[in-house]
């Protein structure tokens, strides 16, 4: 279990949920991008609960060992979808090509 610290809060969700959040906002930060995640928590008593968190490049999160008070369980669906996301987020924008990085000027057609 892990406890993420954001703006004065804090929740508490397991190891592969708050790993994959602070990846999210990294990649994000890359791109100067933010999004609102819904994300499983830990609630008071232990029951299974859910958070939204906006995060972005002024994000400032901070993620902690939390002693487990409860077995951990994750939301596969929501891992995937960061995954997705991250994905596309990391994937190179497209360049103009340089025609001379192709064996040289365009061919002169003109007579």
């Amino acid at each position: 279990m892990k406890r993420i610290f954001y703006a004065g809060g804090s929740v508490v969700t397991s190891d592969r949920t708050a790993d994959a959040v602070l990846r999210y906002a990294q990649a994000l930060a890359q791109r100067e991008a933010s999004d609102i995640i819904d994300i499983p928590i830990f609630a008071a008593g232990g029951i299974s609960g859910r958070a939204q968190l906006l995060v972005g490049p002024a994000s400032q999160l901070l993620i902690a060992t939390e002693i487990p008070r409860h077995p951990e369980f994750d939301d596969d669906a929501f891992l995937q979808n960061i995954e997705d996301k991250m994905e596309w987020l990391l994937r190179s924008k497209a360049q103009p090509v340089d025609m001379d990085d192709f064996g040289g000027a365009e061919e002169d057609t003109s007579d």
